[in-house]
């Protein structure tokens, strides 16, 4: 990395605890500064803030053999728009191959219940 580069975001996503202290999911936010150093929040009951001096050490230390991963925030899909997708395809589900009026009014909650979800991302991606 070289001093002309910008700060990249990052978090760590626990697969699998393994230490059982720390959980499973999104545990801990990251920053890898211009000259490599990084800066790691943990998110939980105990918050605590590391620095490291690499990502690399950061993986070696708690990446657990890969029960956890470095996830970039460059890297990350965009949920909205994931869930838009999932919505048509309940939509067209609906026209389609809906063969009951149960059938429909579910896919129907199903469509609304993501376009919903779809918004509260856009609106939380929008805020940050």
């Amino acid at each position: 990395m070289t001093s002309s580069t910008a700060p990249r975001l990052f978090h760590l996503e626990r697969d699998t605890d393994v230490t059982g202290v720390s959980g499973t999911g999104r545990v801990a936010d990251g920053v890898q500064w211009p000259d490599g150093t990084v800066a790691l929040r943990w998110i939980g009951d105990r918050p605590s803030t590391t620095v490291w001096g690499s990502v690399d050490d950061v993986a070696a230390i708690h990446g657990h053999g890969g029960a956890t991963r470095i996830v970039w925030a460059e890297e990350q899909p965009d949920r909205a728009a994931i869930l838009e997708e999932a919505a048509a395809h309940a939509w067209t589900f609906s026209q389609t191959r809906a063969s009951t009026d149960d059938d429909l009014g579910m896919a129907s909650e199903i469509e609304a219940e993501l376009r919903r979800m779809a918004a509260r991302a856009r609106q939380d991606g929008a805020q940050q």
